[in-house]
């Protein structure tokens, strides 16, 4: 460790701990580790108090304790420590009760073990086994959440061998693990399947982003080779593929599951005189297929949700070259508060869903370099994305009539619009770019 009168600079202390330099920042404007002093400029200098607090910061990590307590703990250590403590006794209590129940969920199965291994095993003969082994729809729900959460991979393949179709698997996984705009999905026919697709369908953008978002992403990338290779994943209308193209002699290969986005894409490729750049390709973001080393660029804007962020950089990252550059937009809690309005929405809709540091935590442990994060602006909603939903809502409704599939389609997107017009200071898309060691 290199000191000198003045203690410590940033990075040198972020890099002693295995943290990035932009995690001690966001500590600092949090007020949890402030420096002992800044120098010139926007220097800062951190001294031993300083090292010995991060260093107990670090360890209440570990011990999965959210950054708001440990400031409680660090600030008021007698009175604060128990009820922090406690608190995180009661939350790895209910993680083991879900484990309980996951175990007795199994156990109950193999009591029926006649049945399962009788039964030619499909869809239709597994659902009548859990039936028969006493399993509600609530049950059976709950168990494909947890197997989703834990192992993504072995759901998947469990899904795959009762010989489901590829269209019902991805329906499954997503309300599983709680995507952002599917909600009640667990309720959901294949009629309300349909209009949810018909809905989104006419959208030039499926997710809230800009021009300007996007090229402010990638100007925090360096290094990139010519005709550099590019990876987007979960690409829907692509307007940020075409956007990557502007001023770059970038190849994009863009991968979604949905043809009719990959249709318009290619049409507004085309136009651009981009069709030999980009290439679409409709694929399943959870099995792409690509040999490793691929990619110079991997990108994706609001899609990553879908996988849960972990799963999908420990996904995609073996496609991406050493030295290779990632660049993600991602639902973020932005704040240590979490209103209860727009907690218990975000928990039912997307309840994977992490702070800032948590993310950034994620990305190092991945093997990245984080180099930037910023939250999109309010008007990369606003002033295309929820503009458009508002202006479809009148026709889709007209077009479909008021069932109750067309209402669950309006009423979702409308409270979605209202959770993020009033909590819009706690949470929100942000862009996290960040280089593959």
């Amino acid at each position: 460790m290199v000191k000198t009168s003045s203690g410590m600079t940033v990075g040198r202390l972020a890099k002693k701990y295995s943290l990035s330099r932009s995690t001690l920042l966001y500590y600092d404007s949090i007020g949890l580790l402030s420096p002992s002093k800044h120098l010139k400029g926007e220097y800062r200098s951190y001294g031993e108090e300083e090292e010995k607090r991060l260093a107990q910061i670090y360890h209440y990590r570990k011990a999965g304790i959210p950054l708001k307590e440990i400031k409680v703990i660090l600030d008021s250590p007698v009175s604060g420590i128990s009820g922090v403590l406690e608190s995180r006794l009661k939350e790895l209590n209910e993680e083991i009760a879900v484990l309980h129940e996951q175990r007795e969920f199994i156990f109950g199965i193999l009591k029926s073990g006649s049945a399962v291994q009788s039964t030619k095993m499909d869809k239709a003969a597994w659902t009548e086994v859990l039936r028969s082994s006493g399993f509600s729809e609530k049950d059976m729900e709950d168990w494909h959440k947890a197997f989703e959460r834990t192992h993504p991979e072995r759901h998947q393949q469990f899904l795959e061998y009762l010989q489901i179709p590829d269209d019902e698997i991805r329906l499954i996984r997503k309300w599983s693990s709680g995507p952002q705009r599917i909600q009640k999905i667990q309720q959901a026919s294949e009629r309300y399947m349909e209009l949810f697709y018909d809905f989104f369908s006419i959208l030039d953008r499926l997710g809230p982003g800009s021009t300007e978002t996007t090229k402010r992403a990638l100007a925090s990338t360096s290094g990139l080779p010519q005709n550099a290779k590019v990876l987007d994943v979960g690409c829907g209308t692509g307007m940020q593929s075409i956007d990557l193209c502007d001023g770059t002699d970038f190849h994009i290969t863009a991968v979604d599951n949905w043809q009719l986005v990959l249709d318009k894409l290619k049409e507004n490729a085309e136009k651009a005189g981009l069709a030999e750049r980009i290439t679409v390709q409709q694929g399943d973001m959870n099995e792409l297929g690509f040999a490793a080393d691929s990619f110079d660029l991997i990108w994706s804007e609001g899609a990553i949700y879908l996988m849960g962020f972990e799963n999908g950089i420990s996904k995609w990252k073996e496609s991406l070259k050493s030295g290779g550059w990632i660049g993600l937009s991602e639902m973020t809690w932005i704040a240590d508060e979490r209103p209860a309005d727009a907690a218990a929405f975000w928990n039912e809709a997307y309840p994977q869903m992490k702070s800032i540091p948590e993310n950034i935590a994620i990305l190092e442990r991945q093997g990245f370099e984080v180099v930037k994060h910023f939250v999109i602006p309010q008007s990369d909603w606003w002033d295309v994305f929820y503009r458009d939903i508002q202006a479809a809502i009148p026709a889709f409704v007209e077009k479909h009539g008021e069932s109750p599939e067309v209402q669950l389609v309006v009423e979702s997107n409308e409270k979605e619009m209202e959770i993020m017009r009033k909590f819009q200071k706690y949470l929100g898309y942000v862009f996290y770019v960040a280089r593959k060691k």
